[in-house]
């Protein structure tokens, strides 16, 4: 336990036209693919931040946008059960200065869960806690350490992709504020953009595309018009 110190709560353990008209047409058409280029180049860069930072451990985790930052919170909460189906860490990915403690809250959804580390294929985990069901419980533990990365898992849903990382001290990866002034320790701060926001993005985005092709080209919605 050299890494901090873990606690666990008192409860009971159990084990994502015309030449002028053609220009118009060519630069909507060049509007949209530039706003398509660009959120591929943005998916791209995330990639590749999340490559070097965790070398991959979020591939398969669903809500993962980047690392929250928490620096300069003494307490941050992650809640445990999160999602639909009751499967992921929220948020999975958090930056925290050395001896912040983290604590894991267990919303009730989705089963058993426990918060284990992954140490890699030397060394001792750094904390584990029991596993819990009950809305409520929590395990928390104390990084008094300088820097580093604490990636960890849920064991009986690591393969659906219950996986999760602290940060300490600092990061490669793209940082997000946290939702509500970055305030830690309650559990639902720091929430990134989820797959839906940005499907609906980009529903705004065809939408106002439909507008300027109304107002350059208004016989295309009205072909009645004189």
């Amino acid at each position: 336990m050299s890494a901090g110190t873990e606690q666990s709560s008192g409860g009971a353990a159990i084990e994502d036209g015309t030449e002028p008209t053609v220009g118009r047409r060519a630069f909507i058409t060049g509007t949209v693919a530039a706003a398509t280029a660009a959120g591929a180049t943005a998916a791209g860069g995330t990639a590749a931040a999340q490559g070097e930072a965790y070398q991959g451990w979020f591939d398969d985790v669903d809500n993962y946008e980047g690392t929250v930052d928490y620096r300069g919170e003494d307490e941050v909460t992650v809640a445990v059960g999160a999602g639909d189906a009751g499967v992921l860490f929220d948020p999975p990915a958090i930056l925290v200065d050395p001896g912040t403690t983290v604590v894991w809250e267990w919303t009730g959804v989705g089963g058993t869960h426990n918060v284990v580390h992954e140490p890699g294929e030397e060394g001792e985990a750094a904390f584990e806690s029991d596993m819990y069901e009950s809305e409520g419980e929590t395990f928390e533990f104390t990084f008094d350490v300088e820097e580093g990365i604490f990636p960890y898992f849920c064991s009986p849903h690591r393969a659906v992709g219950m996986k999760g990382a602290v940060a300490v001290g600092n990061v490669d990866d793209e940082l997000i504020e946290p939702s509500g002034g970055g305030s830690g320790g309650d559990g639902g701060g720091g929430q990134p953009l989820t797959t839906v926001d940005r499907i609906l993005a980009g529903s705004g985005l065809l939408i106002g595309v439909a507008l300027i092709l109304a107002v350059v080209r208004p016989d295309t919605l009205n072909p009645d018009r004189d």
